[in-house]
């Protein structure tokens, strides 16, 4: 609780505040303090002013530690040092109405060079949901462990205007979706002040869902592979399939073929080794844990994911039709139940066939039996059903 002595002192000082550049005023800082006027004017509550104030002599001192500190670690400050440099690079602006107001106002957009912005941003991430949705839908739909053993995002990544784990229609990715990512912490330790160091990264879009005929079950297929993308702090409005790097797999647009169910086409951010990408990149028969492993990678450098999910409709069948004609040399195929006569892709000999075709007029008998019973369309299947039975 503030001490009721500061409180007065703070409000004995009201009558000198000479308006927002008295209370907030650091050449230093951000230019929203320029921008800034309190929402009541000096002296229409006693209590807002002194808040200020108490608030504007807390951020001065805590920028006076910073000061000090900085001149004290010099160019080259130890791990220590560099900690308690970033830890009040934070704590002597949070607070500041000004900052609240533009952070408000902006997101922070353009300003996440200052460890302020990006640290109410990373608050915001983690407290409104927004990184809880992520992890719901990547356990819930089985990103985790059908793709990836685990996973720990330490960045912010987004589709423009789509939700994570949301169902969309194929066509609308005909063309790839704008990507961004969103980092709250330098690539490399012991960062202070406003520098903004690069690392490199590898996007790759991956759908899990891809059926595998030789299998009769599902493998991964690489829609996207681009490596070498340079993205630092203040890369969070960067479109990743525009940004420079290097393509390894041209962009596949989305195409779940008819039967085949949801697709879960995921989008991967990965931080890079002190090398290129060496390992084989393939669309059909891809594993995104033997190209980690291949490239000396783990789970931990998955630094962002989402996905998004899409199956066959009616008014995608020609998008998708298209798709496989451009980019595997077919038609769409279509995917149901296996035909009666076929078990495992051996067809049944006369005796089998007959032992079905017995078992199947049984069965429809007591369906339709059934049926009547309970009152439903029983008149016709019930009088078809007789004569089975004598």
């Amino acid at each position: 609780m503030t001490s009721p002595r500061l409180l007065t002192r703070a409000a004995s000082r009201i009558s000198t505040r000479a308006g927002p550049s008295r209370i907030l005023s650091r050449a230093e800082s951000t230019s929203a303090a320029a921008t800034f006027e309190p929402a009541l004017p000096a002296g229409a509550d006693p209590a807002y002013d002194a808040a200020l104030a108490y608030i504007a002599e807390e951020n001065a001192a805590q920028r006076d530690r910073l000061s000090k500190l900085r001149a004290s670690a010099g160019s080259s400050p130890s791990p220590e040092q560099a900690r308690r440099i970033a830890r009040l690079e934070v704590d002597a602006y949070v607070n500041d109405p000004a900052i609240r107001r533009t952070f408000k106002a902006t997101q922070g957009k353009g300003a996440f060079a200052q460890p302020v912005f990006r640290a109410l941003a990373e608050r915001k991430w983690k407290k409104e949901g927004e990184l809880d949705l992520i992890m719901q839908r990547i356990y819930q739909l089985g990103v985790i462990p059908d793709l990836l053993a685990d996973h720990s995002p330490v960045a912010a990544v987004r589709l423009a205007g789509i939700e994570a784990g949301s169902i969309q229609s194929a066509e609308q990715f005909a063309a790839p979706p704008a990507i961004s990512v969103q980092f709250f912490h330098h690539p490399v330790a012991g960062v202070v002040g406003e520098a903004t160091p690069e690392a490199k990264y590898t996007l790759l879009v991956v759908d899990p869902d891809s059926p595998n005929h030789e299998t009769h079950s599902f493998a991964e297929r690489l829609h996207f592979a681009k490596a070498d993308i340079p993205l630092s702090v203040v890369s969070d409005e960067v479109n990743l399939f525009a940004a420079a790097g290097t393509e390894l797999l041209a962009y596949e647009p989305f195409a779940p073929a008819r039967g085949s169910g949801k697709h879960r086409y995921t989008f991967v951010v990965i931080k890079q080794g002190d090398a290129a990408p060496k390992a084989e990149i393939k669309r059909d028969g891809f594993s995104i844990r033997a190209y980690l492993a291949a490239n000396g990678l783990s789970t931990k450098d998955v630094v962002a994911a989402t996905l998004i999910r899409s199956e066959w409709t009616q008014q995608a069948a020609d998008h998708i039709d298209k798709t496989y004609r451009d980019f595997r040399g077919q038609a769409a195929p279509e995917y149901g139940k296996p035909p009666k006569d076929a078990r495992y892709g051996v067809p049944l000999n006369a005796r089998q066939q007959k032992v079905a075709a017995i078992r199947q007029e049984a069965l429809e008998g007591v369906i339709a039996e059934i049926e009547a019973l309970a009152g439903g369309p029983a008149g016709k299947g019930k009088a078809e059903a007789k004569p089975q039975e004598a």
